[in-house]
C-alpha cells in the first residue's frame, strides 16, 4: 500500500523535529515500511527538494507567497495571514501530492488537523484526518478566549476540515468524543505506536545538570513551555516546593513558546524567585540527549490542561518513570492513579503539590512497583499490534 502523509511539520525539518505529530509521523512511517508497506511524507519546508530520510521517501515542498496571496493580503489589510499562510501551505502541499499520484499511484493519504492541512484535499484520492488537537481546546487552554473571526481564523479552517472529512481518526477516546459530539461523525480510536528505539545516547545534557545540581536530585518537564502545557501550575507551587525541598531541582526541557507574551521562560524564573537557582531551562532535545535526563529524573511533571494521548507521557512510562499528570484530559487513558502512576486535578497548584509529596513520600518498593507498571503499560502500544490496527483501518476506508 502506497500511503502518503501530508503535513506542516516532521523529523526532517530543523524547525520542527521535536513536535509530537513529527515524531508521531516518522514513527509510523518506519513501521509502515517495516510491514512491506510504501509510506512517503511530503512535508511543508524551506526548500523544494526530494529526500530519504531513514528510509523514508520524503518531499520538501516550499509554498510561495503568489500575486493571488499578496493580494489577498494587502486587501484584507493584513489582518488574515494566518489564514493565508494556512491556505497557501495546504495548497502547494495538494499540488505536490497531486503530481506524485500522476507519476505513481497514492493509495491513501492521512492529514493531520493541525494547521488544515487537508483544506485542498484531491477528491479523487481516498484519505482519512487524523485528530492530533482541537485548536478552540487548545486556545481556551492557553487563556485565549478569542470572540472576532481574526482572532478565530485558525479555529474556523480546522472546523471546516473536521466538517468535511468522511473518515477520522485518533488516539486518544477524551478528543474522539468531543469531536464526534461537535460534528457528528464517527471516530475510530487507535492508539499510538511505541517501541523504544535502540540509540547511542549523549549525556551533554544530563552531565550539565549533574554540574549544577548538588546531589543530582531532580524533577522534570519535557514539552513545549506554554501554559496549556500545566507550566504555570508548576511554577505556582515553586515556594512551597523549595521550602519543603531545598535540595531538589526542577528541570524543564522544551521550546519557549510564549503564547500571547503571557508565558515565557522569563517568567518561570520570575516565579521561582529567590529559588532561581533550583531551576533550570534547557531548550528542545534530540532523543539522545533527552532520554539520559528523562530516566535519572525522580519524576516527570506532565499536569497539562488538555492532551490527546501524549507522547511524552508514552516515552517517560515506557522508560519505568513515575508520571504526574492530569485528570480527564485523556491521561487516564495510560495512567490508573497510584497503581503505574498519578493523577491530579486539572489547574491546580496545589494538588499538584500534594501529588509530588506522595510521590516523594513512597518507599523504594512502592516506587519500584510503579515504575514497573508504568514500562509493563505502554507494551500493548508496540507495534505489532497497534499497526496491524491502523493499517485494517485504511483497508476499511479503501473498501467503503
Amino acid at each position: 500500500m502506497r500511503i502518503a502523509f501530508l503535513t506542516s511539520e516532521f523529523i526532517s525539518e530543523k524547525e520542527s523535529f521535536d513536535g509530537g505529530l513529527s515524531n508521531y509521523l516518522f514513527k509510523v512511517a518506519l513501521e509502515l515500511l517495516k510491514n512491506g508497506h510504501n509510506p512517503i511524507i511530503v512535508v511543508v519546508s524551506k526548500k523544494n527538494e526530494l529526500i530519504y530520510y531513514n528510509d523514508i521517501e520524503v518531499h520538501r515542498v516550499k509554498p510561495k507567497n503568489t500575486f493571488w496571496y499578496k493580494l489577498a493580503d494587502k486587501v484584507s489589510r493584513f489582518k488574515y495571514q494566518d489564514s493565508l499562510d494556512i491556505l497557501r501551505d495546504s495548497y502547494f502541499i495538494n499540488k505536490k501530492i497531486k503530481e506524485i499520484n500522476k507519476k505513481e499511484k497514492i493509495d491513501i493519504i492521512q492529514y493531520p488537523n493541525y494547521r488544515s492541512i487537508s483544506f485542498f484535499a484531491p477528491k479523487n484520492i481516498k484519505s482519512v484526518l487524523r485528530i492530533s488537537s482541537y485548536q478552540k481546546l487548545l486556545d481556551e487552554a492557553n487563556g485565549l478566549v478569542y470572540a472576532s473571526i481574526k482572532e478565530r481564523q485558525m479555529q474556523i479552517l480546522e472546523d471546516f476540515c473536521y466538517k468535511r472529512a468522511k473518515n477520522i481518526f485518533g488516539p486518544s477516546d477524551f478528543l474522539a468524543k468531543i469531536i464526534s459530539d461537535l460534528f457528528k461523525k464517527n471516530i475510530h480510536v487507535i492508539e499510538t505506536p511505541f517501541q523504544n528505539k535502540s540509540l547511542e545516547l549523549n549525556n551533554e545534557i544530563l552531565n550539565d545538570i549533574k554540574t549544577k545540581t548538588k546531589d543530582g536530585k531532580f524533577l522534570l518537564f519535557f514539552g513545549r513551555i506554554a501554559q496549556l502545557k500545566g507550566v504555570v501550575e508548576i511554577a505556582e507551587m515553586f515556594k512551597p516546593f523549595f521550602n519543603k525541598y531545598p535540595n531538589c531541582h526542577i528541570i524543564f526541557i522544551g521550546k519557549d513558546m510564549g503564547y500571547n507574551n503571557a508565558l515565557t521562560v522569563d517568567y518561570i524564573y520570575a516565579k521561582a524567585g529567590e529559588n532561581k537557582d533550583k531551576v533550570l531551562h534547557y531548550t528542545e532535545q534530540p532523543h539522545e540527549k533527552l532520554i539520559p535526563v528523562i530516566k535519572n529524573a525522580q519524576m516527570i511533571l506532565l499536569p497539562s490542561r488538555i492532551e490527546n494521548l501524549p507522547n511524552a507521557c508514552i516515552e517517560a512510562m515506557s522508560l519505568c518513570k513515575i508520571v504526574i499528570a492530569t485528570k480527564g484530559v485523556s491521561f487516564e487513558q495510560l495512567i490508573n492513579d497510584k497503581t503505574n502512576g498519578f493523577l491530579c486535578e486539572n489547574s491546580d497548584s496545589d494538588d499538584l503539590l500534594k501529588t509530588i509529596e506522595s510521590v516523594l513520600s513512597l518507599s523504594n518498593k512502592e516506587k519500584s512497583e510503579i515504575e514497573k507498571n508504568a514500562g509493563e503499560t505502554i507494551l500493548r502500544l508496540h507495534p505489532d499490534y497497534t499497526i496491524k490496527k491502523l493499517i485494517d483501518y485504511y483497508n476499511q476506508v479503501l473498501k467503503s
